[in-house]
């Protein structure tokens, strides 16, 4: 028990070291800070969006809110993964499509002949 909890760690130690070794690679772009990154990505959906799009930055993380036409929140998505630095995007955009028509069952309301 003792050896392969030594093993584990042993394991858990080298992935930490291969994983900090390869953030300091050379020849890597610096990063941008959060507020220049958050900048960059509003710039560049600024044309993609007829209305605002709130963005929020965490070390490469960017969230986008707001509320925009159906047609536009792909365009907008893509945009923003496009800029250099940005490792995910995160969508809480809302779009104005319609939620649909609910039949009977799914309404709660059973209706019978």
């Amino acid at each position: 028990m003792k050896l392969l909890t030594v093993l584990a760690v042993a394991a858990l130690a080298a992935g930490v070291y291969h994983y900090r070794r390869q953030l300091g690679r050379a020849g890597q772009a610096p990063q941008l800070s959060d507020e220049l990154l958050a900048e960059a990505v509003r710039s560049a959906v600024t044309g993609t969006a007829s209305g605002p799009v709130h963005v929020r930055c965490t070390r490469g993380l960017v969230t986008v809110r707001g509320t925009l036409p159906a047609a536009e929140r792909d365009r907008v998505l893509a945009a923003a993964l496009a800029v250099p630095g940005v490792v995910q995007v995160t969508n809480f955009l809302e779009t104005d499509e319609p939620v649909g028509d609910l039949g009977p069952m799914q309404s709660g309301i059973a209706t019978g002949p």
